[in-house]
């Protein structure tokens, strides 16, 4: 999975922001704040990435364990997948 095409990441006034442009800005109005790690997750999100990985690279970058990993991951994605932001594979259980 990874982000779609189309976003820019900048900060303004201190706070990291996605900014959606071109065809994804049609998708999404607005601006997304990313906290240090969400921007992390985002950053390694411009290329395919399996959730594993995101949670294997949390861990490795933050001192969380990988319970809280696979949690701030699951909600990340969760929240990227309600907005449209996210281009996935398809499921293979449906195959």
């Amino acid at each position: 999975m990874h982000i779609v095409p189309g976003f820019l990441i900048r900060e303004i006034a201190g706070e990291t922001v996605a900014i959606p442009t071109g065809q994804a800005a049609q998708q999404l109005s607005g601006l997304i704040a990313l906290n240090d790690s969400g921007k992390f997750l985002f950053d390694l999100l411009q290329a395919d990435q399996s959730e594993e990985a995101l949670i294997q690279a949390l861990t490795d970058a933050y001192d969380v364990d990988e319970a809280v990993a696979r949690t701030d991951v699951a909600e990340f994605l969760a929240l990227l997948r309600k907005h449209g932001m996210l281009v996935e594979p398809p499921r293979q259980d449906l195959l």
